[in-house]
Order: C-alpha cells, then structure tokens, then sequence
C-alpha cells in the first residue's frame, strides 16, 4: 500500500535545458576565445565533478558561486544579470500537474525531493505554484547532500511515520530510483506522464 508519494523536480515536474547557459555566458565573456560552450558545460554541470554540485550542497551561496565564475570566465556582468540567465531556464509539464493536484485531492502527502540550488529554488517558488502543493521539500541545497547519498532519502522518514515500502518515488534519472529501491522505497523511472498514470493505475491510486 502506496502512503507517500514523493517527485524528483526536474524533468519530472520542470521539464529544462541548461545547455544553453554556458553559450549565454560566454557571449559576456572577455576570454570567450579560450573556451567552447561544452567546455564550460562540462566544468559547470560534469555529473561527478560540476562545480554546481558544491553549490547544490549548501557548500557556497549564490553570490559565492556566481562570483566563482564571474571570476574564472572573466564575465561582464552583475548578479541580477546573471540571474536573468541562470534561471529562466524551465517549463511545467501539465499534465504531471494535473497527476500531483489529483494526488492531493485524493488525501496523499507528496513530498518533493531534489538536487537543486538556492537561485532556481528561489525562482521557481515564485514562477511556478505547483511546488506549494507539496507538503515538504527536501532539497540538497538544504540537507547538505545529493541523490543518491542515502542521506538524503532518509530525510523522508525524519517527516513521516511511514514504512519505506509505504513511500513511492518519481524520478527521471534511473541511478536515482534504483538507488531509492536500494533503501527500501518503490518507485520508477519517469519518461512521460502516461506512464506515471498508468503506474497509478496499476496500485488501484
């Protein structure tokens, strides 16, 4: 029996591309000879070894992480400039909207649970109301790690009084669930939002 359902953010809820960051960046670099745009992708956003993980830890502020890199490419910019880029970078997906008010409708906490950073959080609190459906965030930003490091996982359970067997996570990225199934959780893969209906189906939800 499903008592908990908790949803990654990105391409689950917030479809997004950060791609086109680092080309936006390096447009007001004084040093845009020296680097391409995958190699700034690669040093921000390197899955092991991005600089954004630091900053997604809670390990540096934004103005901290900004000014790493205002730094680093020479950048001709300020923060709010660099907000403007950094941040308009994502879209609702609707119908996994309309999943999570059903959800709720039907009595189920939701929790959200994401690796994330104060800038994006900060703007998609704002631009975004279905985040305010949940009934906790857990963001790495915030507890200090990221998936898949248990620790993080466990947050859950600090929050409600549930089995883990009870709890049911959504994520795009499989290492994410498996690694949740590894401690104990259901969950799956999301790739499209018929999927997760189908899911719901499946568990009389």
């Amino acid at each position: 029996m499903i008592k908990l359902f908790v949803f990654d953010l990105g391409n689950v809820i917030l479809p997004f591309d950060h791609r086109q960051i680092p080309a936006r960046l390096l447009e007001r670099s004084k040093e845009k000879e020296r680097f391409s745009a995958q190699e700034v992708f690669q040093f921000m956003f390197d899955g092991e070894h991005g600089f954004v993980n630091s900053y997604e830890e809670g390990c540096m502020s934004s103005l901290e992480f900004f000014s790493h890199l205002k730094e680093r490419y020479r950048l001709e910019m300020n923060f709010e400039e660099f907000k403007g880029i950094w941040n308009p970078i994502f879209r609702e997906d609707e119908e996994v909207v309309r999943i999570i008010h059903y959800l709720k409708d039907r009595g189920y906490p939701l929790f959200l649970l994401s690796n994330t950073n104060e800038l994006h959080m900060t703007f998609i609190e704002k631009g975004y109301p279905v985040v305010h459906v949940f009934d906790e965030w857990i963001l790495s930003f915030e507890v200090g790690v990221k998936k898949p490091h248990r620790k993080i996982y466990d947050e859950i359970f600090k929050r409600i009084d549930i089995g883990k067997n009870e709890a049911f996570y959504i994520d795009d990225v499989e290492g994410y669930v498996e690694a949740a199934k590894g401690y104990g959780l259901k969950g799956m893969v999301f790739r499209k939002a018929q999927e997760l209906q189908d899911m719901l189906k499946k568990y009389n939800v």
